[in-house]
């Protein structure tokens, strides 16, 4: 392990948290609140942070990056990201907790949405706008940001690439892998300023669909109203985010495909047209079953509320426009099983993705066939590519792990007093990024009630979620650590 390699990289990580708190400063210093003192001091820590680690740094050699050197990287950046992250929410005084402010921070930065504060509205709007850029930071990577603005690392930066994109990709990463991560970020903020016009053409002012854009397009979740989405009970305002929400819980790739072919034809890919399928179903069986019990008179309604849920939830963004937890259990049923399901690969959403259910659901079938054909050659297929059999072995075993660190989780959780709901729901909504789950962590409550230790739980499951499960266990081996 080269750790001169490791402070540098996190002397970069580190300085663009920071500095990417002048966006949010600039509100604060234009409404003249309390935050204005919150930001500059959180600014001078996080600089301070960021020389002593360029100053361990400083005998890092090109070529020093290797995986265990990436693996290193990538886990520790979302951790020290979280701790300058939090620093604003304590000197402000909105949450003066460490480990609430921290687990507020690992939130914003995974994506997942799930928040300890019970009232948004008397919070400044410098403090709200620093959590939406903490989700829009996090959905395409603050790594992916750090290769594609400052590739001074040297060396062969396709493991850092790698430990940090979600999902097994059966494509090879390209070698130019900075021109790559520039790409995707180019494709990122043209759907964030897609957003940020389409919501303004409804009812939102600039501020709030900049944080709604932000929040929408990372899959994030976080709105600046209590009431999250529902506030503005708006079919227009639900139908773009649903839309923002959908696309970026597809992989990105495909949208840069479809942009260069100046085609539809891209989104044949299989785990699209499988991802697509399951948010049909869901929205169908959901919607179904609101107009049968008589939840919505209109057939509009119940649409539109349903499909947004579906999306919302399968994209593990976790906008609310209507209190599902009152809804019949079926449709709690089903979208706690999407929840776990998540996006495609490649996307800004978390949980399992559907690229490794179709993996296993397809070699499931090629077991049931050579049980009854024992002399017959089963090949999985992934469209016109062919899915080696290492390939299957790791969707298989990622699946079995999640569910380990699930089950485990739901345990440790249950200690604190939590029901049987609360803990299955909050453990699942953390671990897939989601955000909001059922019983006492629901679409209209928080996590602001839970014991100190189901949110150190929480955090784990957060940071596990968003970076794959394996990259941030492997900081437990002690291989990693041996020079």
């Amino acid at each position: 392990m080269h750790y001169a390699i490791v402070a540098r990289f996190l002397a970069m990580i580190t300085f663009t948290v920071t500095a990417s708190m002048g966006f949010p400063f600039i509100w604060a210093v234009a409404d003249g609140t309390r935050d204005v003192r919150a930001f500059l001091l959180s600014g001078a820590i996080g600089m301070a942070l960021a020389a002593a680690l360029a100053a361990a740094g400083r005998g890092a050699r090109r070529g020093d990056m290797g995986a265990r050197e990436a693996i290193a990287c990538v886990s520790l950046a979302w951790i020290a990201a979280s701790f300058v992250g939090c620093l604003p929410y304590i000197f402000d005084g909105t949450i003066p907790s460490f480990t609430d402010a921290y687990f507020e921070a690992m939130s914003g930065f995974t994506t997942t949405g799930a928040s300890v504060i019970p009232v948004l509205e008397p919070i400044p709007r410098g403090i709200l706008m620093w959590r939406a850029t903490t989700h829009w930071l996090g959905g395409m990577g603050i790594v992916v940001l750090v290769i594609a603005m400052l590739p001074l690392l040297g060396g062969n930066m396709t493991y850092l690439f790698k430990a940090e994109s979600p999902g097994p990709s059966l494509e090879k990463v390209s070698p130019r892998i900075t021109d790559m991560a520039m790409t995707l970020w180019k494709i990122y903020v043209g759907f964030t300023i897609a957003g940020v016009a389409l919501l303004m053409a409804g009812e939102m002012d600039f501020y709030n669909a900049i944080a709604h854009s932000f929040a929408a397009v990372s899959t994030g979740g976080f709105s600046t109203h209590t009431a999250s989405v529902a506030h503005y009970d708006s079919a227009y305002i639900d139908y773009v985010l649903l839309f923002l929400m959908f696309a970026c819980g597809a992989n990105f790739t495909l949208h840069l495909a479809a942009l260069r072919a100046r085609s539809l034809k891209p989104y044949k890919e299989p785990e699209f047209l499988f991802y697509t399928g399951v948010v049909v179903t869901a929205t169908v069986l959901i919607c179904a079953r609101l107009l049968w019990e008589g939840e919505y008179a209109s057939f509009w309604d119940a649409l539109r509320f349903s499909s947004f849920q579906v999306v919302s939830v399968i994209t593990t963004t976790g906008f609310i426009t209507a209190d599902y937890a009152k809804w019949p259990y079926f449709t709690q049923l089903v979208l706690l099983a999407i929840m776990m399901i998540g996006g495609c690969a490649g996307s800004t959403a978390g949980a399992i993705k559907c690229v490794r259910f179709q993996i296993v659901i397809k070699a499931a079938f090629g077991e049931l066939k050579r049980l009854v054909h024992p002399k017959a050659v089963v090949v999985v297929r992934q469209g016109d590519k062919t899915v080696s059999p290492q390939m299957v072995s790791s969707a298989s075993c990622f699946i079995a792990v999640y569910f380990m660190i699930w089950g485990l989780s739901a345990l440790l959780v249950s200690l604190t007093g939590n029901d049987i709901v609360t803990s299955i729901s909050a453990v699942s909504a953390t671990l897939s990024n989601v955000g909001p789950g059922l019983a006492d962590v629901g679409p209209v409550e928080n996590f602001a009630d839970q014991a100190p230790l189901a949110k150190w739980v929480y955090t784990f499951d957060m940071l596990c979620g968003r970076l794959e499960i394996y990259t941030l266990l492997a900081l437990f081996t002690r291989g990693l650590w041996r020079r």
